[in-house]
């Protein structure tokens, strides 16, 4: 009786193991597509920012072949955009509110739309590190005049310049817990999530339907938004 309890127990730790990791996701190393969903902390209030409450709780980004995406829905899905980086130069930003769909296809150089890159940022790094959902991670402090954050990357994401086209350019590997500020609103971000699937090229592709706009043509867009 108690022989058999016992190798009923050691098969089941073995399945345990053997499946998700149980309570903890695997490990993953030499990654080159999949999804990663990351929890949204904005760090502001509503009252000091009132498209806070508009604004989504994740942020889901897609990437393949040195291509990535970036998707935020709010409003129940009547209000999208999506930041994407199409190889080594192309950076464009989506904006879908009901109906109307805009394009704005940034400069060279010039990163994604509404991410742009203070003056005084600065990096120092060192050598602690941590995982997070299964990545081993590196750490760096960033510095922007008195504000300093930690941010944390791996490199176990073969996406070559992850980091392109955001103000965090300078962090060699895929960002998964770090501090961004889009259109003004700054907010913190974490992996949660990471899916192991096939992505589509083509999702990375411009699509039909979009009103290809100018920088100051989406500013105003965007100002408007929630008012």
């Amino acid at each position: 009786m108690f022989s058999s309890c016992k190798h009923l127990l050691t098969l089941m730790l073995a399945v345990c193991f053997l499946s998700v990791g149980c309570t903890k996701q695997g490990r993953h190393g030499n990654v080159k597509e999949g999804s990663m969903k990351y929890k949204i902390t904005y760090l502001e209030s509503e009252k000091e920012s009132p498209i806070i409450g508009l604004l989504p709780s994740t942020i889901m980004m897609r990437f393949n072949n040195d291509k990535v995406l970036l998707e935020m829905e709010g409003w129940l899905g009547i209000f999208r955009s999506a930041f994407v980086k199409n190889g080594e130069n192309e950076a464009y930003t989506l904006l879908k509110i009901l109906s109307k769909k805009y394009l704005y296809i940034s400069e060279p150089n010039e990163g994604f739309y509404g991410m742009k890159k203070p003056d005084n940022l600065k990096v120092d790094f060192d050598d602690e590190t941590k995982e997070i959902i299964g990545f081993d991670c590196k750490h760096a402090k960033v510095s922007i005049d008195t504000l300093s954050f930690d941010v944390y990357y791996t490199n176990d994401i073969k996406i070559k310049n992850a980091t392109a086209n955001t103000p965090l350019d300078m962090i060699p590997g895929m960002l998964l817990d770090f501090r961004l500020e889009m259109n003004g609103i700054p907010m913190h971000l974490e992996a949660v999530e990471f899916i192991n699937e096939k992505v589509s090229s083509t999702i990375f592709d411009i699509p039909n339907g979009y009103e290809r706009v100018k920088r100051s043509q989406m500013d105003e867009i965007f100002n408007g938004i929630g008012k």
